[in-house]
């Protein structure tokens, strides 16, 4: 999943329909900013480090079983797949380190 999404939202401060920022460290939204206003919604980065621990926990504890599912489901596709997926797996921990790190602060400072 790329970590940077472009959609379009109403935005409750300016309370027009703009693109926003939508900025996900793994499967969280870490950040949302108004691409009119500068509107920024984010979680706290403490909060979010902790959510995203619990979240990566919950993915190495269920990554057996749906590596099973997908072996069963589609073989080939899974074996062709899997080097693929391996190779790719530290980049993608590093780009949600990355998001992790360099979070926009919420508004306030909290």
């Amino acid at each position: 999943m790329e970590h940077v999404h472009l959609v379009m939202l109403r935005c409750g401060r300016c309370g027009g329909e703009h693109l926003h920022e939508l900025t996900y460290a793994g499967r969280l939204l870490a950040s949302s900013v108004c691409d009119n206003c500068g509107h920024v919604i984010a979680r706290s980065l403490p909060d979010l480090r902790w959510a995203y621990v619990a979240d990566v926990e919950h993915r190495v504890l269920t990554k057996p079983m749906r590596m099973m599912r997908r072996v069963v489901a589609h073989p080939l596709a899974f074996a062709r797949d899997l080097p693929a997926s391996v190779l790719a797996k530290p980049a993608k921990i590093k780009d949600e380190w990355r998001v992790l790190r360099h979070a926009p602060a919420p508004p306030g400072g909290h």
